[in-house]
This record gives structure tokens, sequence and C-alpha cells, in this order.
């Protein structure tokens, strides 16, 4: 059995990969004079939610070129018929959380609250991102 193509890692591996490869690279990027784990690094939503983005237009951007001239499949037709107002939609929704953590996500200079600074954003990276990987 192929596990890459099961609906069940393309629901939970991909995310939770990505999440946990995000976590990673910004912890492991830190200054070295501030050691130790983070709540912050645990911030990933918006760069997932861009993440998702490049990969919806690209995957977009490749339906739409590998579109037949002549007779095109009308699933395939609609599908791209959505695509700028998706695109608008994302773009709304990141410009939207980012407003959101900017005026209720902070504690102080460099932290964090935990609900408005990084559980919505997360899980509207998460959201987007699952939207994306079922789309393409």
């Amino acid at each position: 059995m192929n596990l890459l193509g099961t609906p069940y890692f393309l629901q939970f591996g991909v995310p939770l990969i990505t999440v946990g490869l995000s976590i990673f690279i910004k912890y492991v990027t830190r200054n070295d004079r501030h050691p130790g784990f983070k709540k912050e690094d645990t911030a990933v939503g918006l760069d997932l939610a861009v993440t998702a983005l490049l990969i919806f237009i690209t995957g977009s951007a490749k339906l739409a070129g590998d579109l037949p001239p002549v007779n095109p499949p009308a699933d395939i037709v609609e599908k791209l018929a959505a695509v700028p107002w998706i695109l608008m939609a994302f773009i709304l929704g990141i410009w939207g959380v980012s407003t959101l953590v900017r005026k209720l996500g902070w504690e102080s200079d460099d932290k964090l609250k935990i609900f408005w600074g990084i559980i919505v954003p997360d899980i509207f990276g998460l959201s987007v991102l699952l939207f994306v990987v079922n789309w393409i």
C-alpha cells in the first residue's frame, strides 16, 4: 500500500509534518543568546498560510497550463473559475489574521498571547493548508 497517497496521510501526515518542520526551523534558527524553547516558536500559522498560498497559486497555474484549448473538462473550468475568489479570500484572511495578531496577540514586546497570538493564527494556517492540500 502506498502510504503517501492515502487520504489519511494527506489529511494528517502532511499538516503534522509541515507544522513540525516549521516549529523546528523556527527554534533552530533563533539567536544562540536566547537558548531554550519558547512558546513563540509554535507561532507558525501565518507562515503556513503564506506557504499554502504559494502552493495554491502554483497548483492553479499548473492546472490552467494543462487545460486543453478545445473542449476543456467542465469540472476543471469550474475549479479555475473559483481561483480568483479563493485568492482574494486568502489575501483577506492573511491580512485579517496578521492584523488580529498585531492588535490583540501581543502580551509584551517579545511575548505573544497564547490564544490571539498563537492558537488563532495556527488554526487559520493549518486550515488553509488542509484546504490547499485537498484542492490540488
